[in-house]
């Protein structure tokens, strides 16, 4: 399965799992360095959650850690993500909803709760990268 297929199968299982629940997401999924492969907005989500998924997604790539983790980290080392931020070209975030896989693909979902931005992120990585 190629980099493209395998994050086209990820929004899908997002948009399909999300629907299931009443839930209007955007899910974004990038390669290890960050970058971009796709982002899909469902429609009637919010007109700011595409950027947001987007941001979650290249923050769990760049920090090798899911967003969720972060804000301890924050809390235990306050000026650290503001130095890592400083040297990336996006703002990092503590939002939770960016999800790392192993492979380095990452996964960010936003316009839930967080807590079910996690499950969708995770319910989507394993079905599509471990299933």
């Amino acid at each position: 399965m190629t980099a493209l297929s395998q994050a086209l199968a990820i929004v899908e299982h997002v948009r399909t799992s999300a629907e299931e629940s009443g839930l209007r997401v955007s899910c974004s999924v990038v390669d290890a360095q960050g970058h971009e492969i796709v982002t899909m907005r469902m429609d009637r989500a919010t007109w700011f959650t595409p950027g947001i998924a987007r941001v979650k997604a290249q923050t769990a790539a760049a920090l090798k850690r899911d967003t969720s983790a972060l804000g301890a980290l924050r809390e235990a080392f306050p000026d650290l993500l503001d130095q890592v931020g400083e040297q990336l070209s996006f703002t990092p975030t503590t939002l939770s909803g960016g999800v790392i896989h192993a492979s380095g693909v990452a996964v960010g979902v936003s316009g839930a709760h967080p807590d079910q931005d996690v499950s969708l992120a995770k319910g989507a990585i394993a079905h599509v990268l471990d299933g």
